[in-house]
């Protein structure tokens, strides 16, 4: 390779050369297929929902600190301010955790498209293949016209499939895009097999305490059993006044046990989903194995010559598609997952 850097000074020769070294592995780095843990970290850096969120928490933050500063600050301002900037950081989490559910449904379904193309493209080969072997059954007198009337609309019904494919995959892709506020090309992506544990159930009740919303309400209770201690005085404050105060008390726990409830059913609902979901794919990876044992008995019958190359591409076919029945049925789960979690954090489905 020429040295065009030659005629420049040693210092800038050097550094021309550290850059040729540097730009394979940087090459190499962008060509490396993107993973769920990529997409999910640009969509959080792109997300101006998560940047509003850590403005409102550092807003937040500064105001708790301000108030615990001032020595003349009560007991329930303290507590004010201390319960906002929990609430910011719930609100922080959930928004966090609601970027990636959708970066990661996204990823999961431009993978879909791309396998659907895949699937078209080989339905319409074999659409192809079929229709020219009836023509030429045609010929030799062995198919009728509407043989081949048949057969042609096949070939139309799947290119027609195979554009309607292309543009999903575009769409689907378009759509990533947006949520990563990605530029420029995209990059080959990772359909990684991730081990998607599924938590028991009383694991996720567990966790009741981290929903956002029962969170509050359970800071409501602790701002009006604050208030209710300073109003709580005899022959100083009066005896309406102290007894509103009990029953804004007694409210605010009632609130918060009832939206325990709530929360505790909405989760056993979310967990049923996930068992669900988990039934599918077990039976998607099933059907997928019997396509797979279908495709060896195909290819050991061609090998034998008792059957057309074409029956092994129909079989090749069916495994593309069991293959994308299983995909789906993964990418169901994982989706199911991201719904519970949603429910237990309160930031949504």
């Amino acid at each position: 390779m020429r040295n065009v850097f030659l005629p420049i000074n040693t210092r800038l020769g050097g550094l021309a050369w550290m850059v040729l070294a540097v730009l394979p592995t940087a090459f190499a780095q962008m060509q490396t297929p993107l993973t769920i843990d990529d997409v999910t970290l640009a969509a959080i850096e792109a997300s101006a929902d998560v940047r509003t969120a850590k403005l409102d928490l550092d807003a937040a933050e500064r105001d708790r600190i301000r108030v615990e500063a001032d020595p003349t600050s009560l007991r329930v301002a303290l507590l004010d301010a201390a319960h906002a900037a929990e609430s910011a950081a719930d609100s922080l989490r959930n928004t966090e955790a609601s970027v990636r559910s959708e970066a990661a449904a996204g990823l999961e379904t431009l993978l879909e498209a791309e396998q659907s193309v895949r699937i078209a493209e080989i339905a319409l080969g074999i659409a192809e293949t079929e229709a020219q072997a009836v023509r030429i059954r045609q010929d030799a007198g062995a198919a009728t016209d509407s043989d081949v009337a048949r057969a042609e609309d096949a070939v139309r019904s799947a290119e027609r499939d195979l554009r309607d494919a292309r543009e999903a995959r575009t769409l689907a892709r378009d759509r990533l895009v947006a949520i990563m506020g990605w530029e420029g090309e995209l990059p080959e992506l990772a359909d990684e097999e991730r081990d998607l544990m599924v938590p028991g159930i009383e694991a996720s009740l567990d966790r009741v305490n981290e929903h956002a919303a029962l969170r509050n309400a359970r800071r409501a209770v602790a701002r009006a059993e604050a208030n209710f201690d300073a109003t709580n005085i005899a022959f100083t404050v009066p005896q309406a006044q102290i007894e509103a105060a009990r029953d804004a008390l007694q409210s605010a726990r009632l609130r918060a046990d009832d939206l325990a409830e709530t929360v505790r059913l909405s989760i056993r609902q979310a967990h049923n989903a996930v068992l669900a979901a988990e039934g599918r794919l077990a039976s998607a990876q099933e059907a997928l194995a019997t396509a797979e044992e279908d495709l060896r008995v195909a290819e050991v019958r061609f090998s034998a010559g008792s059957i057309a190359e074409v029956d092994v591409r129909r079989a090749e076919l069916a495994v593309l598609r069991a293959s994308a029945n299983e995909q789906g049925a993964r990418h169901g789960l994982a989706a199911s997952l991201r719904s519970l979690e949603a429910t237990i954090l309160g930031g949504g489905a």
